[in-house]
Protein backbone atom coordinates (compact mmCIF):
# COMPACT_ATOMS: atom_id res chain seq x y z
CA UNK A 1 0.00 0.00 0.00
CA UNK A 2 1.85 3.34 -0.88
CA UNK A 3 0.14 5.47 1.74
CA UNK A 4 -1.25 8.81 0.87
CA UNK A 5 0.56 10.99 -1.31
CA UNK A 6 1.64 14.60 -0.95
CA UNK A 7 -0.67 15.78 -4.17
CA UNK A 8 -3.48 13.70 -2.37
CA UNK A 9 -3.40 15.35 0.61
CA UNK A 10 -3.62 18.98 -0.55
CA UNK A 11 -6.23 17.93 -3.03
CA UNK A 12 -7.84 17.08 1.05
CA UNK A 13 -6.73 20.09 2.79
CA UNK A 14 -6.70 23.14 0.09
CA UNK A 15 -10.58 23.23 0.09
CA UNK A 16 -10.95 23.14 3.83
CA UNK A 17 -8.89 26.70 3.94
CA UNK A 18 -9.36 30.01 2.98
CA UNK A 19 -7.38 32.35 0.76
CA UNK A 20 -5.00 33.82 2.79
CA UNK A 21 -3.98 31.91 5.27
CA UNK A 22 -0.52 32.53 6.51
CA UNK A 23 -0.59 29.75 9.33
CA UNK A 24 -1.80 26.89 10.81
CA UNK A 25 -0.84 24.43 13.19
CA UNK A 26 -1.46 20.16 13.77
CA UNK A 27 -2.17 18.37 16.90
CA UNK A 28 0.19 15.67 17.58
CA UNK A 29 -0.61 13.34 19.99
CA UNK A 30 2.27 10.80 18.99
CA UNK A 31 0.09 7.98 16.98
CA UNK A 32 0.51 6.67 13.60
CA UNK A 33 -2.55 9.60 12.31
CA UNK A 34 -1.42 12.48 13.88
CA UNK A 35 2.01 11.40 13.20
CA UNK A 36 1.61 11.42 9.61
CA UNK A 37 -0.95 13.74 9.43
CA UNK A 38 2.49 16.49 10.79
CA UNK A 39 4.35 14.90 8.52
CA UNK A 40 2.18 15.68 5.44
CA UNK A 41 1.58 19.30 6.58
CA UNK A 42 5.31 19.90 6.73
CA UNK A 43 5.51 19.33 3.06
CA UNK A 44 2.24 21.08 1.72
CA UNK A 45 3.39 23.60 4.49
CA UNK A 46 6.82 24.21 2.78
CA UNK A 47 5.65 23.96 -0.80
CA UNK A 48 3.02 26.64 0.25
CA UNK A 49 5.58 28.98 2.08
CA UNK A 50 2.97 28.90 5.16
CA UNK A 51 4.00 28.63 8.97
CA UNK A 52 3.03 25.34 10.49
CA UNK A 53 3.35 24.87 14.82
CA UNK A 54 3.22 21.61 15.88
CA UNK A 55 1.37 20.66 19.54
CA UNK A 56 1.63 18.01 21.66
CA UNK A 57 -0.41 17.55 24.56
CA UNK A 58 1.24 16.29 27.85
CA UNK A 59 -1.84 14.84 29.63
CA UNK A 60 -0.32 13.56 33.10
CA UNK A 61 -3.01 10.35 33.04
CA UNK A 62 -0.12 7.81 32.32
CA UNK A 63 3.07 7.87 34.20
CA UNK A 64 5.00 7.71 30.63
CA UNK A 65 2.89 10.75 28.98
CA UNK A 66 5.99 13.26 29.84
CA UNK A 67 8.57 11.09 27.97
CA UNK A 68 6.26 10.32 24.90
CA UNK A 69 5.74 14.37 24.71
CA UNK A 70 9.20 14.81 24.49
CA UNK A 71 9.97 12.19 21.80
CA UNK A 72 7.19 13.66 19.89
CA UNK A 73 8.37 16.89 19.78
CA UNK A 74 12.36 14.99 18.72
CA UNK A 75 10.74 13.34 15.94
CA UNK A 76 9.14 16.53 14.56
CA UNK A 77 12.07 18.46 15.09
CA UNK A 78 13.97 15.83 13.46
CA UNK A 79 11.37 16.35 10.43
CA UNK A 80 12.47 20.27 10.28
CA UNK A 81 9.21 21.05 12.58
CA UNK A 82 8.59 23.43 15.28
CA UNK A 83 6.65 21.39 18.43
CA UNK A 84 5.64 22.95 21.56
CA UNK A 85 4.51 20.60 24.28
CA UNK A 86 1.59 21.45 26.22
CA UNK A 87 0.68 20.21 29.69
CA UNK A 88 -2.25 19.70 31.53
CA UNK A 89 -1.86 20.70 35.18
CA UNK A 90 -3.08 20.00 38.28
CA UNK A 91 -5.60 17.08 39.82
CA UNK A 92 -7.36 15.06 37.27
CA UNK A 93 -10.93 13.74 37.45
CA UNK A 94 -11.82 10.11 38.59
CA UNK A 95 -14.66 9.68 36.30
CA UNK A 96 -15.35 10.74 32.64
CA UNK A 97 -11.51 11.16 32.58
CA UNK A 98 -11.35 10.97 28.39
CA UNK A 99 -14.29 13.61 27.97
CA UNK A 100 -12.24 15.96 30.69
CA UNK A 101 -8.73 15.21 28.61
CA UNK A 102 -10.45 16.22 25.88
CA UNK A 103 -11.78 19.11 27.05
CA UNK A 104 -8.67 19.83 28.85
CA UNK A 105 -6.35 19.62 25.28
CA UNK A 106 -8.84 21.74 23.19
CA UNK A 107 -8.41 24.11 26.27
CA UNK A 108 -4.50 24.15 25.83
CA UNK A 109 -4.65 24.30 21.98
CA UNK A 110 -7.13 26.77 21.65
CA UNK A 111 -4.96 29.09 23.88
CA UNK A 112 -1.87 28.30 22.10
CA UNK A 113 -3.31 28.64 19.37
CA UNK A 114 -4.21 32.20 20.11
CA UNK A 115 -0.97 33.14 21.13
CA UNK A 116 1.05 32.18 18.17
CA UNK A 117 -2.20 34.36 15.87
CA UNK A 118 -3.12 30.69 14.22
CA UNK A 119 -6.63 30.17 13.77
CA UNK A 120 -6.75 26.46 11.97
CA UNK A 121 -6.14 23.36 13.81
CA UNK A 122 -5.57 20.57 12.29
CA UNK A 123 -6.55 16.72 13.58
CA UNK A 124 -5.94 13.37 12.49
CA UNK A 125 -9.15 12.03 12.82
CA UNK A 126 -9.80 9.48 9.92
CA UNK A 127 -12.55 7.49 8.37
CA UNK A 128 -12.27 4.40 11.43
CA UNK A 129 -12.83 7.50 13.75
CA UNK A 130 -15.78 8.79 12.00
CA UNK A 131 -17.20 5.38 11.30
CA UNK A 132 -16.87 4.70 15.54
CA UNK A 133 -18.55 7.71 16.33
CA UNK A 134 -21.37 7.72 14.17
CA UNK A 135 -22.14 3.98 15.85
CA UNK A 136 -21.40 5.46 19.57
CA UNK A 137 -24.23 8.40 18.48
CA UNK A 138 -26.43 5.76 17.40
CA UNK A 139 -25.95 4.24 20.38
CA UNK A 140 -26.92 7.14 22.41
CA UNK A 141 -30.07 8.17 20.56
CA UNK A 142 -28.93 10.75 18.50
CA UNK A 143 -30.66 12.90 16.25
CA UNK A 144 -29.26 14.11 12.35
CA UNK A 145 -26.81 16.31 14.06
CA UNK A 146 -25.04 13.79 15.81
CA UNK A 147 -25.60 10.98 13.54
CA UNK A 148 -23.81 13.32 10.53
CA UNK A 149 -20.46 12.64 13.10
CA UNK A 150 -17.45 14.52 12.27
CA UNK A 151 -17.54 17.41 9.99
CA UNK A 152 -14.16 18.40 8.03
CA UNK A 153 -14.47 22.00 9.47
CA UNK A 154 -15.86 22.87 12.52
CA UNK A 155 -15.77 26.56 14.31
CA UNK A 156 -15.50 26.18 18.20
CA UNK A 157 -14.90 30.02 18.31
CA UNK A 158 -14.35 32.83 15.98
CA UNK A 159 -11.11 32.70 16.23
CA UNK A 160 -10.41 28.91 16.67
CA UNK A 161 -11.28 26.83 13.65
CA UNK A 162 -10.73 23.05 13.78
CA UNK A 163 -9.70 21.19 10.26
CA UNK A 164 -10.19 17.30 9.69
CA UNK A 165 -8.54 16.66 6.21
CA UNK A 166 -8.35 13.17 6.64
CA UNK A 167 -12.25 11.77 7.42
CA UNK A 168 -12.11 10.03 4.38
CA UNK A 169 -8.75 8.28 4.36
CA UNK A 170 -8.55 5.07 6.21
CA UNK A 171 -6.29 4.31 8.84
CA UNK A 172 -3.80 1.85 6.77
CA UNK A 173 -3.34 4.09 4.63
CA UNK A 174 -1.60 6.85 7.35
CA UNK A 175 0.16 3.95 8.60
CA UNK A 176 1.57 2.99 5.11
CA UNK A 177 2.82 6.76 4.93
CA UNK A 178 4.84 6.57 7.92
CA UNK A 179 6.06 3.07 7.00
CA UNK A 180 6.87 4.13 3.45
CA UNK A 181 9.15 7.20 4.83
CA UNK A 182 10.66 5.18 8.01
CA UNK A 183 8.54 7.24 10.82
CA UNK A 184 8.00 5.48 14.08
CA UNK A 185 4.71 6.41 16.46
CA UNK A 186 3.82 6.00 19.87
CA UNK A 187 0.90 2.85 20.73
CA UNK A 188 -1.51 4.54 23.28
CA UNK A 189 -2.33 1.50 25.60
CA UNK A 190 -5.99 2.91 26.59
CA UNK A 191 -6.81 2.27 22.63
CA UNK A 192 -6.95 -1.05 23.47
CA UNK A 193 -8.75 -0.64 27.01
CA UNK A 194 -12.21 -1.97 26.94
CA UNK A 195 -13.35 0.06 29.79
CA UNK A 196 -13.77 3.05 27.00
CA UNK A 197 -16.89 2.66 24.57
CA UNK A 198 -14.95 3.18 21.39
CA UNK A 199 -12.93 0.53 21.88
CA UNK A 200 -16.05 -1.78 22.77
CA UNK A 201 -17.48 -0.17 19.39
CA UNK A 202 -14.36 -0.74 17.86
CA UNK A 203 -14.02 -4.52 18.54
CA UNK A 204 -18.07 -4.97 17.95
CA UNK A 205 -16.72 -3.58 13.87
CA UNK A 206 -14.37 -6.78 13.92
CA UNK A 207 -17.36 -9.09 15.01
CA UNK A 208 -19.57 -7.64 12.39
CA UNK A 209 -16.97 -8.09 9.76
CA UNK A 210 -15.92 -11.70 11.24
CA UNK A 211 -12.30 -10.58 10.92
CA UNK A 212 -11.90 -10.54 7.52
CA UNK A 213 -9.94 -7.41 6.81
CA UNK A 214 -11.37 -6.37 3.85
CA UNK A 215 -15.22 -6.93 5.05
CA UNK A 216 -14.00 -4.76 8.18
CA UNK A 217 -12.90 -1.77 5.59
CA UNK A 218 -16.07 -2.20 3.75
CA UNK A 219 -18.37 -1.88 6.81
CA UNK A 220 -15.95 1.32 7.79
CA UNK A 221 -16.14 2.81 4.60
CA UNK A 222 -20.04 2.30 4.28
CA UNK A 223 -20.63 3.92 7.93
CA UNK A 224 -18.31 6.67 7.16
CA UNK A 225 -20.72 6.74 3.90
CA UNK A 226 -23.85 7.43 5.88
CA UNK A 227 -22.19 9.63 8.27
CA UNK A 228 -21.44 12.12 4.78
CA UNK A 229 -24.77 11.54 3.88
CA UNK A 230 -26.17 12.69 7.20
CA UNK A 231 -24.09 15.40 6.83
CA UNK A 232 -25.79 16.69 3.34
CA UNK A 233 -29.27 16.50 5.03
CA UNK A 234 -27.91 18.12 8.07
CA UNK A 235 -26.73 21.43 5.41
CA UNK A 236 -30.02 21.26 4.24
CA UNK A 237 -32.52 21.70 7.39
CA UNK A 238 -29.25 24.55 8.97
CA UNK A 239 -29.80 26.38 5.68
CA UNK A 240 -33.73 26.33 6.10
CA UNK A 241 -33.30 27.36 9.35
CA UNK A 242 -31.31 30.50 8.55
CA UNK A 243 -33.74 31.19 5.89
CA UNK A 244 -36.11 31.40 8.61
CA UNK A 245 -33.88 33.09 11.17
CA UNK A 246 -33.62 36.31 8.03
CA UNK A 247 -37.49 36.20 8.25
CA UNK A 248 -38.56 36.15 12.06
CA UNK A 249 -35.50 37.67 14.00
CA UNK A 250 -33.41 41.65 13.64
CA UNK A 251 -30.43 41.49 15.15
CA UNK A 252 -29.43 45.09 16.54
CA UNK A 253 -25.75 46.07 16.36
CA UNK A 254 -25.59 45.80 20.03
CA UNK A 255 -26.15 41.76 19.93
CA UNK A 256 -30.08 41.99 20.44
CA UNK A 257 -32.48 40.38 18.51
CA UNK A 258 -36.28 41.29 17.86
CA UNK A 259 -38.35 38.18 17.14
CA UNK A 260 -41.18 37.81 15.41
CA UNK A 261 -43.77 35.01 16.85
CA UNK A 262 -45.76 34.30 13.78
CA UNK A 263 -43.32 32.93 11.37
CA UNK A 264 -41.84 30.43 14.55
CA UNK A 265 -45.56 29.54 15.02
CA UNK A 266 -46.22 28.46 11.29
CA UNK A 267 -42.69 26.87 11.04
CA UNK A 268 -41.98 23.05 10.59
CA UNK A 269 -40.54 21.53 14.37
CA UNK A 270 -37.23 20.68 13.12
CA UNK A 271 -36.55 23.53 11.47
CA UNK A 272 -37.97 26.26 14.22
CA UNK A 273 -36.18 24.18 16.60
CA UNK A 274 -32.78 24.70 14.55
CA UNK A 275 -33.68 28.45 13.97
CA UNK A 276 -34.19 29.45 17.61
CA UNK A 277 -31.00 27.33 18.24
CA UNK A 278 -29.06 29.25 16.12
CA UNK A 279 -30.58 32.35 17.75
CA UNK A 280 -29.62 31.52 21.03
CA UNK A 281 -25.94 30.80 20.51
CA UNK A 282 -25.70 33.99 18.54
CA UNK A 283 -27.00 36.10 21.14
CA UNK A 284 -26.11 34.22 24.01
CA UNK A 285 -22.43 33.94 22.64
CA UNK A 286 -21.97 30.06 23.10
CA UNK A 287 -20.71 28.38 20.81
CA UNK A 288 -22.61 24.83 21.29
CA UNK A 289 -25.77 24.38 20.95
CA UNK A 290 -28.33 24.11 24.19
CA UNK A 291 -29.35 20.80 24.78
CA UNK A 292 -33.01 19.39 22.60
CA UNK A 293 -35.26 18.77 25.27
CA UNK A 294 -35.13 22.34 26.84
CA UNK A 295 -35.01 23.85 23.38
CA UNK A 296 -38.32 21.66 22.62
CA UNK A 297 -39.99 23.43 26.28
CA UNK A 298 -38.82 26.99 25.30
CA UNK A 299 -40.22 26.76 21.76
CA UNK A 300 -43.35 24.96 23.52
CA UNK A 301 -43.78 28.17 25.52
CA UNK A 302 -43.11 30.51 22.84
CA UNK A 303 -46.13 28.96 21.07
CA UNK A 304 -47.95 29.13 23.90
CA UNK A 305 -51.07 31.67 23.98
CA UNK A 306 -49.79 33.79 25.93
CA UNK A 307 -45.91 33.85 26.05
CA UNK A 308 -44.04 33.98 29.02
CA UNK A 309 -39.93 35.18 29.99
CA UNK A 310 -37.89 32.89 29.71
CA UNK A 311 -34.28 32.29 30.27
CA UNK A 312 -32.14 29.63 28.30
CA UNK A 313 -28.40 29.18 26.95
CA UNK A 314 -27.36 32.80 28.45
CA UNK A 315 -30.01 34.21 26.77
CA UNK A 316 -33.25 36.25 28.25
CA UNK A 317 -36.43 35.95 25.97
CA UNK A 318 -38.68 38.80 27.07
CA UNK A 319 -42.31 39.31 25.29
CA UNK A 320 -43.25 42.69 23.75
CA UNK A 321 -45.71 44.51 21.92
CA UNK A 322 -48.85 42.45 23.26
CA UNK A 323 -46.80 38.91 22.55
CA UNK A 324 -46.49 39.43 19.35
CA UNK A 325 -42.70 39.88 19.19
CA UNK A 326 -39.92 38.60 22.07
CA UNK A 327 -36.95 40.96 23.11
CA UNK A 328 -34.05 38.44 23.49
CA UNK A 329 -30.79 39.50 25.00
CA UNK A 330 -28.07 38.25 26.83
CA UNK A 331 -28.53 37.57 30.67
CA UNK A 332 -26.34 39.45 32.85
CA UNK A 333 -24.42 36.39 34.29
CA UNK A 334 -20.86 34.94 33.92
CA UNK A 335 -20.23 37.68 31.53
CA UNK A 336 -16.39 38.15 30.66
CA UNK A 337 -13.72 39.86 33.45
CA UNK A 338 -11.97 43.42 32.62
CA UNK A 339 -8.94 43.01 29.63
CA UNK A 340 -6.30 45.43 29.63
CA UNK A 341 -6.36 46.00 25.32
CA UNK A 342 -3.54 45.34 23.86
CA UNK A 343 -2.28 48.55 21.05
CA UNK A 344 -2.38 46.86 17.81
CA UNK A 345 -4.40 43.84 18.49
CA UNK A 346 -7.77 42.24 17.37
CA UNK A 347 -9.45 39.66 19.88
CA UNK A 348 -13.07 38.30 20.72
CA UNK A 349 -15.03 38.95 23.28
CA UNK A 350 -18.11 36.82 25.03
CA UNK A 351 -18.34 34.93 22.14
CA UNK A 352 -20.51 38.11 20.42
CA UNK A 353 -18.29 41.07 19.29
CA UNK A 354 -14.79 41.29 17.77
CA UNK A 355 -12.52 44.14 18.95
CA UNK A 356 -10.01 45.89 16.57
CA UNK A 357 -7.28 47.61 18.66
CA UNK A 358 -5.27 50.34 16.97
CA UNK A 359 -1.54 50.83 17.72
CA UNK A 360 -2.15 54.37 19.08
CA UNK A 361 -5.11 53.37 21.67
CA UNK A 362 -3.34 53.21 24.99
CA UNK A 363 -4.44 52.35 28.85
CA UNK A 364 -7.56 51.18 27.77
CA UNK A 365 -10.11 47.99 29.08
CA UNK A 366 -12.87 46.32 27.82
CA UNK A 367 -15.41 45.63 30.52
CA UNK A 368 -19.34 45.11 30.23
CA UNK A 369 -21.35 48.13 31.10
CA UNK A 370 -22.98 46.56 34.41
CA UNK A 371 -24.91 48.77 36.33
CA UNK A 372 -23.27 51.81 34.86
CA UNK A 373 -26.07 54.58 32.87
CA UNK A 374 -24.70 56.52 30.60
CA UNK A 375 -26.54 60.14 30.27
CA UNK A 376 -27.94 61.52 27.49
CA UNK A 377 -28.32 58.07 25.50
CA UNK A 378 -30.73 57.88 22.29
CA UNK A 379 -30.85 53.94 21.43
CA UNK A 380 -33.28 51.24 20.11
CA UNK A 381 -32.01 49.16 22.39
CA UNK A 382 -33.82 48.47 25.58
CA UNK A 383 -32.12 49.22 28.98
CA UNK A 384 -32.30 45.23 30.05
CA UNK A 385 -29.92 44.50 27.20
CA UNK A 386 -27.24 47.54 28.80
CA UNK A 387 -25.10 45.39 31.60
CA UNK A 388 -24.18 43.22 29.28
CA UNK A 389 -22.57 45.86 26.52
CA UNK A 390 -19.51 46.00 25.31
CA UNK A 391 -17.95 49.17 27.17
CA UNK A 392 -14.38 51.05 27.09
CA UNK A 393 -12.39 52.35 29.94
CA UNK A 394 -9.66 54.55 30.33
CA UNK A 395 -7.56 52.67 33.05
CA UNK A 396 -8.40 49.78 34.87
CA UNK A 397 -12.40 49.07 35.26
CA UNK A 398 -13.38 49.45 38.78
CA UNK A 399 -13.36 52.41 40.78
CA UNK A 400 -11.48 55.14 39.45
CA UNK A 401 -12.14 54.46 35.91
CA UNK A 402 -13.49 56.58 33.64
CA UNK A 403 -16.13 55.52 31.16
CA UNK A 404 -15.00 56.43 27.15
CA UNK A 405 -17.50 55.12 25.37
CA UNK A 406 -20.49 52.45 24.80
CA UNK A 407 -20.42 51.44 21.25
CA UNK A 408 -23.58 49.76 21.15
CA UNK A 409 -25.56 52.75 22.17
CA UNK A 410 -23.47 55.10 19.83
CA UNK A 411 -22.22 57.04 22.87
CA UNK A 412 -19.24 58.43 24.36
CA UNK A 413 -15.70 59.22 22.54
CA UNK A 414 -14.47 55.98 20.55
CA UNK A 415 -11.05 56.47 20.36
CA UNK A 416 -9.85 56.47 16.50
CA UNK A 417 -9.97 53.09 14.72
CA UNK A 418 -11.36 51.67 17.79
CA UNK A 419 -13.95 49.12 16.49
CA UNK A 420 -16.55 46.76 18.16
CA UNK A 421 -18.58 44.39 15.66
CA UNK A 422 -21.43 42.08 16.77
CA UNK A 423 -20.79 38.92 14.61
CA UNK A 424 -24.18 37.51 13.34
CA UNK A 425 -24.18 33.85 12.77
CA UNK A 426 -26.59 32.95 10.05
Amino acid sequence: MPGLTPAAFGRLLRPLLPRGVDAIAVAVSGGADSMALALLCRGWAAKHKIRLQAYTVDHGLRPESAAEARQVARWLKKAGMDCRILTWRGAKPSANRQEAAREARYGLLRDACAKAGIVHLLLAHHREDQAETLLLRALRGSGVDGLSAMQPARMLERDFILLRPLLDVPKADLVATLRKRGQAWIEDPSNANPAFARVRVRRALDDLAGGDAVARAELVAHLALTARNLARARAALDAAARALLRTMARVEPGGIAWLDIAPLQSADDEIALRALGLLLKTVGGDPLPPRLERLERLLHGLRGKTPTPATLHRCMLRPEKNGTQILVCREARHLPEPIRLVPGSRLPWDGRFEIAVPKTARGLTLAPLGRHRPEDVSSAIPAAAWPTLPAIWRGPAGEGAKLLAVPALGWGDLPPGLSVTFGKHW
